[in-house]
């Protein structure tokens, strides 16, 4: 009896899965992503781009087949993974080892985000917004964030979703980059902006 119970239940959870599954459609990022990371100094403003930007975004299969994005669609995930090396700047080599180094970069080799479940809160002809409500890790660690996102619906195949963020560098255990002795520091906050192109 225990046995068939066993068996019962791992079939009863394989269907909840596959039709889970059946419900969702994934968008995987493309090459037309955008996102920059930039701040203050001392100094001069300064903002870096990041070269290669991974993950997919994961929506109601509804939402994906009908073309027209509908208040209350849902936004299921969002998963984001960004190489810290792959953060450049223009003012060069010694700019990015910097970042490097207050990104923890070898204990930590990538920024990810992860978005919970959000719908849709409302829309203007292609355009829609959301509140991102998920957990963004870096330098090793994670905190809560919430902020407003701008989605446009390009086409049934193809979706942007605009925002920023601001941090505060030493709220995930950062020291902000230094330079000249200590003449030349890099302030707390840092915003990332992005532009998140996706493909079904």
């Amino acid at each position: 009896m225990n046995r068939m119970k066993i068996y019962l239940l791992s079939f009863l959870m394989m269907a909840i899965s596959s039709y889970t599954l059946a419900q969702t459609v994934k968008y995987s990022v493309t090459d037309s992503t955008k996102m920059t990371v930039s701040g203050t100094s001392t100094l001069h403003d300064w903002t870096s781009k990041v070269t290669e930007i991974n993950g997919f975004v994961e929506v109601d299969e509804k939402f994906a087949k009908s073309g027209k994005v509908k208040k209350g669609d849902e936004i299921y995930l969002v998963s984001v993974q960004v190489p810290v090396k792959s953060i450049i700047s223009p003012r060069g080599a010694t700019m990015d080892k910097k970042t490097y180094e207050a990104l923890k970069a070898e204990e930590h080799p990538e920024i990810i985000f992860n978005l919970k479940n959000s719908p849709v809160a409302s829309v203007n002809g292609e355009v829609f917004t959301i509140t991102a409500q998920g957990e963004l890790t870096i330098a090793g660690v994670t905190k809560e964030v919430v902020f407003q996102v701008e989605g446009k619906q390009i086409s049934a195949e193809r979706m942007s979703f605009t925002g920023s963020y601001k941090i505060n560098m030493t709220e995930y255990d950062m020291t902000p980059p230094s330079a000249m002795f200590g003449q030349i520091v890099t302030g707390e906050e840092v915003v990332i902006g992005f532009e998140l192109v996706v493909n079904k």
